[in-house]
């Protein structure tokens, strides 16, 4: 009898230790599935997919970034198992005409109240304790990627490279019209200067070229970036109103689907600077 209780013993432990992987591995998943891009569809129960709201996460640094409806976002989060919260989520300033600006701090102020998050295959919900607040999938909401890079491309394009450091900042955007460059990282102080035709035709060129769905996937050819205090980028192509952004990658080393892009955009920053 004592031979048949201390089997059974052993039985359960094993069980229950085997239970308590399982749901380690599970909740595991769960936050590597927390990565790359989201298409926001609805804000509560009213439908925001018309405005194009985006959000990137970037599972290295455990940064948010993304596009509100009028201006960029950034900041970051921390997640342990199902737990998820928004820190130091900050905005450019552009000014946004009428219901844009209204939905656009409706979407900011939900995702500062964010406290939960589940996905369930495509779409993702975050919530607040058990009220969803807002709705989301990682599949883009465009008809085909041909209506997204057309022969209009120049329409509200842009390409936006940020280089990060421990003590240091790097802002790069460069459109038909501009070229913004800033070390703040609260984008307080920019400098702004006209673009030259023949570099826009040239960035121009390289984006129709890339394949701006995929470049959330890109595997970095390095990964010094994590190491504290190593110089880290990301590139971003603004299209419309979507943002597409790669993973962080080392600066000086991006991968190979974006590097002539990368370069492009660094040395017409270098020439505007020497201007």
């Amino acid at each position: 009898m004592k031979i048949l209780l201390s089997i059974f013993m052993l039985l359960a432990t094993a069980n229950s230790c085997n239970s308590s992987k399982k749901a380690i591995e599970t909740n595991k998943k769960m936050q590597e599935v927390l990565l790359g891009t989201y298409y926001v569809t609805q804000l509560g129960d009213t439908d925001v997919s018309s405005y194009k709201i985006t959000i990137n996460f970037d599972d290295t640094e455990k940064k948010v970034t993304g596009f509100a409806g009028c201006n960029s976002f950034f900041g970051t989060y921390t997640l342990e198992n199902n737990t998820l919260t928004f820190g130091n989520i900050a905005s450019s300033k552009k000014l946004c005409p009428g219901t844009i600006s209204q939905t656009e701090r409706q979407f900011l102020k939900a995702l500062n109240s964010v406290n939960a998050f589940s996905i369930k295959d495509n779409l993702i919900s975050f919530s607040e304790n058990d009220d969803i607040l807002i709705t989301g999938t990682n599949t883009i909401i465009t008809s085909n990627k041909s209506s997204v890079v057309t022969n209009d491309i120049e329409y509200k394009t842009s390409v936006k490279y940020t280089t990060t450091t421990r003590g240091s900042y790097d802002f790069i955007s460069i459109s038909k019209s501009n070229i913004l460059l800033s070390k703040d990282k609260g984008l307080q102080n920019i400098l702004k200067y006209n673009t030259d035709s023949k570099d826009w035709e040239a960035i121009q060129k390289l984006i129709k070229g890339l394949d701006v769905e995929t470049i959330k996937d890109l595997i970095p050819p390095s990964k010094n970036y994590q190491l504290d205090g190593a110089q880290h980028a990301n590139l971003a192509v603004i299209i419309g109103d979507i943002e597409y952004m790669t993973p962080t990658f080392d600066h000086g080393n991006p991968p190979e689907a974006i590097e002539v892009l990368v370069n492009k955009v660094l040395s017409i920053k270098e020439n505007t600077a020497k201007n």
